[in-house]
């Protein structure tokens, strides 16, 4: 009877071994899971805190009446400052009489656009490109591209 017991006593310490073991293997695998998670929320508030520092400065064109204007607007979250338009002689949309003393902007704040007149004729190109330029806490000179069209 005594073996008995013991065969059975050694069987529940192997049992219990072993469920242990699978315990601690399954314990190991979430923290594994949970030092990712971690990392994973890391690398996006790292992220969303450099999102915050850049202002995003594009243009559009739309229709206003018989006429066209240029908006152009910060998109982004944060503050542009030194906001500035690239015209060359090849612009026949935007015109640099219509942007006189409203570029360079000192300041742009999120969502903050400034608009002006477009020439808009027969000889007109459909499209045309419009450089801006500008500074944010992300970095200096920043530039957009844009390439506006009828």
């Amino acid at each position: 009877m005594e073996l008995v017991a013991s065969i059975i006593a050694v069987l529940i310490s192997i049992f219990a071994y072993w469920e242990t073991r699978k315990a601690n293997r399954s314990s190991m695998r979430l923290t594994e899971q949970e030092i990712e998670l971690v990392r994973h929320q890391l690398a996006k508030a790292r992220n969303e805190t450099i999102e915050e520092r850049k202002a995003n400065v594009t243009a559009q064109m739309y229709r206003y009446g018989k006429g066209w204007r240029v908006r152009v607007q910060n998109l982004g979250p944060a503050e542009a400052k030194n906001v500035r338009l690239v015209l060359d002689d090849q612009n026949m949309m935007v015109i640099a009489n219509a942007t006189v003393g409203k570029f360079p902007m000192n300041r742009m704040a999120s969502g903050q656009y400034v608009d002006f007149w477009a020439r808009v004729h027969m000889g007109t190109p459909p499209k045309e490109r419009l450089v801006i330029h500008w500074d944010d806490p992300h970095g200096v000179d920043r530039e957009n591209t844009v390439e506006l069209t009828i």
